[in-house]
């Protein structure tokens, strides 16, 4: 059984919705919370949250994120109740969920004009080809260096140049941070072929993408 099912089946056995269940009802005109930066690099806008629309990503990989999404759950409906007001719920996904498959979701649950609870989690983008393929697209050099570990530091182990396709078996991949703020992709199960950058930051660009069709 995979994680994803695993922790599908912890929130089947607690009673309470899925993450990707949540909905706010419909309606004509919902404003944003005034609390919420619109813009902010590395993410995509706010998207509302509604019935007719089905997600286009899954989220909830492990038991720690599915302990911080029932926190969240409960912050909410706790102020849902003290306001009696019915919440409207919101997500946002990271560049990453588009350009490689894997990233994170924030997910928002707004009280009136403001987010009352917010919660973070990887996220997968639906419909990919598997095994997913990636293109190296390096906008330093010819291309980016494996490194043995997630950091600079690190010695070189191998190079991989523009054009180059790799394919990830399982989603979601393995993305880490170092203390620069570097964004890593490990490659081969866990990193056990190496590390590449995937970004000098957050919303800076991205050193690998989907590969056709899935772009």
């Amino acid at each position: 059984m995979n994680r994803s099912v695993l922790v599908l089946a912890s929130i089947l056995a607690l009673g309470v919705p899925a993450i990707t269940d949540l909905v706010t009802r419909e309606s004509d005109a919902v404003a944003m919370p005034t609390d919420s930066a619109q813009s902010k690099p590395g993410w995509q806008p706010w998207q509302l949250i509604t019935k007719s629309e089905s997600l286009p990503f899954d989220s909830g990989f492990s038991n720690m994120e599915l302990g911080g999404y029932l926190e969240y759950e409960h912050a909410c409906k706790q102020a849902a109740s003290s306001a009696k007001i019915t919440p409207t719920y919101w997500y946002r996904l990271s560049d990453e969920v588009w350009e490689i498959g894997t990233g994170e979701v924030k997910f928002g649950c707004q009280i009136e004009k403001a987010f009352v609870a917010t919660h973070l989690s990887t996220a997968i983008r639906k419909g990919l080809d598997h095994p997913v393929c990636l293109r190296v697209q390096s906008d330093v050099g010819s291309g980016v260096r494996v490194r043995e570990k997630p950091t600079l530091e690190s010695r070189s182990v191998g190079f991989l140049g523009n054009g180059t396709e790799i394919y990830q078996k399982s989603l979601p991949a393995l993305i880490t941070t170092d203390a620069t703020g570097r964004r890593w992709l490990a490659l081969g199960q866990g990193g056990n072929n190496g590390w590449a950058s995937l970004a000098a930051k957050k919303g800076d660009h991205l050193n690998f993408k989907l590969c056709p069709p899935d772009i």
